[in-house]
């Protein structure tokens, strides 16, 4: 499974980065990639297009410097649109708040099509549960 992090925040990559290793248990350094911000993250996902090997999972941080994650994401699925990727090779999106805003969530279940909306504090057992539930683990 190949992953990127898209998170301003060094520490909460680094703790996304470390649960996600340790649940996974088969990933190495090499399948997990991270952006800081939404225009570093629609660089990394259209470079992992061209080279074949796209990412399976994204977990994207709503509040960003710059594009924030739900414009990020919009970008992303437009560009899926472009290539005419079919639906159940779309890059599964995991959106990541401190905010519990329904607004929020709204837009990023209808508009970008996120499978999934944590709010923070991120906790393995959540991570768990959402992989779990959406069959990604």
């Amino acid at each position: 499974m190949q992953i990127l992090i898209v998170e301003d925040s060094n520490t909460s990559r680094m703790y996304l980065k470390e649960i996600l290793r340790i649940i996974t248990e088969k990933l190495d350094e090499k399948s997990i990639d991270c952006a800081v911000c939404g225009e570093d993250a629609l660089e990394k996902f259209e470079h992992r297009w061209l080279e074949g090997n796209p990412y399976d999972l994204i977990f994207m941080d709503i509040i960003l410097p710059g594009m924030d994650g739900l414009q990020t994401l919009e970008k992303i699925r437009a560009i899926e649109q472009t290539k005419q990727i079919p639906e159940e090779r779309k890059v599964k999106a995991i959106m990541t708040t401190a905010l519990d805003d329904s607004t929020k969530a709204s837009r990023a279940f209808f508009q970008c099509e996120a499978l999934s909306y944590i709010t923070k504090p991120i906790t393995e057992e959540k991570i768990q549960a959402e992989l779990n539930k959406f069959g990604l683990l």
